[in-house]
Protein backbone atom coordinates (compact mmCIF):
# COMPACT_ATOMS: atom_id res chain seq x y z
CA UNK A 1 0.00 0.00 0.00
CA UNK A 2 1.44 3.39 -0.59
CA UNK A 3 0.95 6.07 1.61
CA UNK A 4 -0.38 9.02 0.15
CA UNK A 5 -0.98 12.31 1.39
CA UNK A 6 -3.45 15.34 0.56
CA UNK A 7 -3.60 19.32 0.80
CA UNK A 8 -5.43 21.02 3.56
CA UNK A 9 -6.53 24.78 3.54
CA UNK A 10 -6.18 26.66 6.89
CA UNK A 11 -6.37 29.78 8.19
CA UNK A 12 -3.27 30.47 8.00
CA UNK A 13 -1.98 28.71 4.77
CA UNK A 14 -2.22 24.77 3.28
CA UNK A 15 -0.93 21.78 5.11
CA UNK A 16 0.59 18.60 3.80
CA UNK A 17 -1.03 15.68 5.86
CA UNK A 18 -0.82 12.28 5.61
CA UNK A 19 -3.47 9.84 4.85
CA UNK A 20 -4.68 7.31 7.03
CA UNK A 21 -4.75 3.69 6.71
CA UNK A 22 -8.32 3.72 5.80
CA UNK A 23 -8.48 6.48 3.72
CA UNK A 24 -5.02 5.52 1.69
CA UNK A 25 -6.88 1.74 1.41
CA UNK A 26 -10.24 3.24 -0.12
CA UNK A 27 -8.19 5.32 -2.59
CA UNK A 28 -6.30 1.48 -3.39
CA UNK A 29 -9.81 0.12 -4.11
CA UNK A 30 -10.95 3.16 -6.01
CA UNK A 31 -7.63 3.02 -8.28
CA UNK A 32 -8.31 -0.96 -8.97
CA UNK A 33 -12.06 -0.55 -9.80
CA UNK A 34 -10.90 2.28 -12.20
CA UNK A 35 -8.30 0.02 -13.59
CA UNK A 36 -10.62 -2.63 -14.47
CA UNK A 37 -13.15 -0.62 -16.39
CA UNK A 38 -10.00 0.57 -18.80
CA UNK A 39 -11.05 -1.98 -21.25
CA UNK A 40 -14.56 -1.00 -21.43
CA UNK A 41 -13.67 3.06 -21.75
CA UNK A 42 -11.06 2.12 -24.19
CA UNK A 43 -14.18 0.42 -26.58
CA UNK A 44 -16.20 3.18 -25.51
CA UNK A 45 -13.73 5.28 -27.18
CA UNK A 46 -12.74 3.34 -30.09
CA UNK A 47 -16.88 3.38 -30.74
CA UNK A 48 -17.56 7.07 -30.34
CA UNK A 49 -14.12 7.83 -33.07
CA UNK A 50 -15.92 5.46 -35.48
CA UNK A 51 -19.20 7.29 -35.36
CA UNK A 52 -17.62 10.26 -35.58
CA UNK A 53 -15.55 9.26 -38.41
CA UNK A 54 -18.63 7.92 -40.13
CA UNK A 55 -20.65 10.35 -40.28
CA UNK A 56 -17.92 13.11 -41.18
CA UNK A 57 -16.30 10.97 -44.04
CA UNK A 58 -19.08 7.50 -44.89
CA UNK A 59 -22.38 8.46 -44.67
CA UNK A 60 -22.22 10.75 -47.54
CA UNK A 61 -20.43 8.29 -49.48
CA UNK A 62 -23.13 5.83 -49.44
CA UNK A 63 -25.51 8.11 -50.47
CA UNK A 64 -23.24 9.04 -53.35
CA UNK A 65 -22.62 5.48 -54.32
CA UNK A 66 -26.56 5.20 -54.22
CA UNK A 67 -26.77 7.38 -56.75
CA UNK A 68 -23.89 6.58 -58.89
CA UNK A 69 -21.60 9.54 -58.71
CA UNK A 70 -18.83 7.62 -57.19
CA UNK A 71 -17.56 4.07 -57.97
CA UNK A 72 -19.00 1.17 -56.05
CA UNK A 73 -17.17 -0.06 -53.32
CA UNK A 74 -16.77 3.46 -52.38
CA UNK A 75 -18.48 3.67 -49.15
CA UNK A 76 -17.53 -0.06 -48.12
CA UNK A 77 -13.71 1.12 -48.71
CA UNK A 78 -13.80 4.02 -46.73
CA UNK A 79 -15.80 2.08 -43.56
CA UNK A 80 -12.96 -0.69 -43.85
CA UNK A 81 -10.10 2.51 -43.55
CA UNK A 82 -12.31 4.03 -39.92
CA UNK A 83 -12.39 0.28 -38.77
CA UNK A 84 -8.43 0.28 -39.38
CA UNK A 85 -7.52 3.62 -37.72
CA UNK A 86 -9.66 3.08 -35.03
CA UNK A 87 -9.14 -0.74 -34.06
CA UNK A 88 -10.83 -2.92 -31.12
Amino acid sequence: MVNRTKVVAGPHGSIELELSDEENAARDLEEAAWADGESVRKAEEVQRNRLAAYQAEADSLYFEEQAGEVAAGTWAAKRSEIKERFPK
